[in-house]
C-alpha cells in the first residue's frame, strides 16, 4: 500500500460527524478513509482497524477530530441494537 500524495480526509470526515456508526457503517468508513488515505491497488481487509488505529492517523495529520466508542441506550434503538457498540466521530 502506497500513501496517497495529496490526501484530503476533511470531506470523508465531516461526513460522519456525530453519527452513531454501527457494524455496517464503521465498515463503510473504514473503506472510504483507508481508500483515500492509501490507495490500495488491490483489497485491503480493513475490519480489524480499530478506532485507536484511525484516531492515530487523525493525531498524526493534526486534523480534529477522534473517534469515541459507546453503547447503545436510547429506546429507539434498543430493540434493533439492543446492548451494541457504536463509534461516533466529534470534532475537538
Amino acid at each position: 500500500m502506497m500513501r496517497t500524495p495529496n490526501v484530503d480526509l476533511e470531506p470523508i470526515l465531516k461526513k460522519y460527524i456525530g453519527k452513531k456508526l454501527f457494524k455496517n457503517e464503521q465498515d463503510t468508513f473504514k473503506e472510504e478513509f483507508f481508500k483515500e488515505l492509501f490507495d490500495p491497488y488491490a483489497y485491503v481487509d480493513y475490519s480489524k482497524r480499530t478506532t485507536l488505529f484511525i484516531n492515530t492517523i487523525l493525531e498524526e495529520e493534526d486534523l480534529p477530530y477522534i473517534f469515541a466508542v459507546d453503547t447503545v441506550c436510547d429506546n429507539e434503538e434498543l430493540f434493533e441494537h439492543a446492548g451494541e457498540k457504536y463509534w461516533i466521530l466529534r470534532k475537538l
